[in-house]
């Protein structure tokens, strides 16, 4: 649910599967067609140094989101959904690959706070996402597509650092 309010009655194992479905999935058909439609541009497009810083800080970010969304898709969120299925079926807890998910849930906090400041470096660089007046059509649409990016990330990273992080923290104590 990209554009409203995550239920944060959901338990903590169907909260980890919507932002995957919503926010990951996002960032998996958003990020590679930006980064296309960067390259395509012509170097007066926003001016060749905006373009390049542009292109830089939008590799850097999908750098950034490569390892850390598998991180949570791989290693946090499935230890997450085995703890509330342990809770809901009234079991133990589970074997997790570590001691407690207060480690891996600070890292990913600290990774949000890294993609945060790339995402306001690219604010700052392309003046808040606003094309120029005489701004292409295709310069218009790489600065739509960051600004929808922004938009998604920052609703993203809220919805685990504010419901699901707390949640999962809670679930474990």
């Amino acid at each position: 649910m990209r554009d409203g309010e995550l239920d944060v009655e959901r338990p903590v194992d169907e909260l980890c599967e919507r932002i995957v479905a919503d926010h990951h999935a996002f960032l998996y058909r958003a990020l590679p067609a930006l980064v296309e439609d960067l390259g395509r541009l012509a170097d007066d497009d926003g001016g060749a140094s905006m373009l390049a810083e542009t292109r830089a800080a939008v590799a850097d970010l999908a750098e950034q989101l490569k390892g850390h969304l598998s991180k949570e898709e791989h290693v946090l969120f499935p230890a997450l959904v085995a703890l509330a299925q342990a809770e809901r079926e009234g079991g133990g807890r589970p074997a997790l690959p570590f001691p407690t998910v207060l480690h891996p849930i600070r890292m990913m906090e600290t990774e949000h706070a890294r993609i945060d400041a790339t995402m306001g470096r690219l604010r700052a660089l392309t003046h808040e996402f606003a094309p120029p007046d005489d701004a292409s059509a295709a310069w218009r649409r790489c600065l739509a597509q960051l600004s929808e990016l922004d938009a998604d990330l920052r609703e993203h990273h809220r919805k685990e650092n504010e419901v699901l992080f707390p949640q999962a923290l809670e679930l474990e104590r």
